[in-house]
């Protein structure tokens, strides 16, 4: 079991409730939908996920290790085995597209030779080959969104969290970027995404948890979910 949450809740400053008791597994390699309306609790899981936030109440482990009771030096081992996709990109804009993924390997204490190997290895893998020294206001949203996929790989992550990976992206791009992540699923890295376009999640066939109000109410095996 790589992901398991124990009867999780988080409760904020100012009373809101964004988790309730939620109970969750997820096996190595596994591909799965997070859905739920917006203030569901599903961007609250995910922070919780990078110990960006320490729930209220109730255990979280990664690989077999709590990481609410995990000491600050050993919070950027969690992060450099979890690869993270954003909705915006959020490239640096003055970093070409292999700086931009060498920064990724920089800032968790790479060394500039697993940077030489690493950094054309996953712009292979995205499909980005002879964009190398582009900056992203000289890319397409597809492209730019593929090199923030690269970025996520870069350390070699257990688990890939994509947090609406395609929601600023056409439907044609939207299914490239959907096929992208199959692929990197098929190699062995599990891929948690969170998202609201219910055509692609029934397309997939795959695992959908479903949250409202904080509340993980359900859990379904293929492309089905209640909301």
């Amino acid at each position: 079991m790589l992901v398991q949450f124990y009867n999780v809740s988080k409760k904020y400053d100012n009373g809101v409730i964004a988790l309730n008791d939620v109970s969750l597994k997820i096996d190595r390699g596994e591909f799965l939908f997070l859905m739920g309306q917006s203030g569901a609790g599903k961007s609250t899981l995910v922070k919780l996920l990078f110990r960006e936030e320490l729930p209220t109440r109730g255990q979280i482990f990664v690989a077999s290790r709590s990481i609410v009771r995990m000491k600050r030096s050993d919070i950027p081992k969690l992060r450099r085995n979890i690869g993270i996709i954003f909705q915006d990109f959020k490239l640096l804009e003055t970093k070409t597209v292999k700086e931009n993924i060498a920064f990724a390997m920089q800032v968790v204490g790479a060394s500039k030779k697993d940077m030489q190997v690493r950094v054309p290895e996953v712009i292979k893998m995205v499909g980005l080959q002879g964009r190398e020294d582009s900056f992203p206001s000289q890319l397409s949203g597809g492209e730019q969104q593929r090199v923030g996929i690269a970025r996520a790989l870069a350390n070699r992550p257990l688990v890939l969290i994509a947090d609406e990976p395609t929601g600023n992206l056409d439907l044609e791009t939207a299914q490239e970027i959907m096929q992208l992540l199959y692929d990197i699923n098929r190699l062995g890295t599990t891929v948690i995404m969170a998202t609201h376009a219910r055509e692609l999640v029934k397309a997939a066939n795959k695992r959908v948890i479903t949250l409202d109000k904080g509340k993980l109410v359900s859990d379904m095996p293929s492309g089905e979910y209640l909301l």
